[in-house]
């Protein structure tokens, strides 16, 4: 069990260093950002935080 929850953990930060990626390329690429552009941007930017204390969680249950 312990090693699915380290493994987890890496996949999840993984997966949110991703998501950064991605946010960053749509920031990047779109030339008009309007406040529904801010707003989406704004909800990526907080779920990719939880994302990062989710994995940091799973990988310090994990030891």
């Amino acid at each position: 069990m312990r090693v699915l929850k380290i493994l987890s953990g890496i996949a999840v930060l993984l997966n949110a260093l991703h998501f950064a990626h991605v946010i960053h390329h749509f920031y990047s690429l779109d030339p008009v950002h309007g406040p529904g552009f801010w707003a989406g941007i704004a909800l990526a930017a907080v779920i990719d935080i939880f994302s990062w204390i989710g994995g940091y969680f799973l990988l310090r249950s994990g030891r």
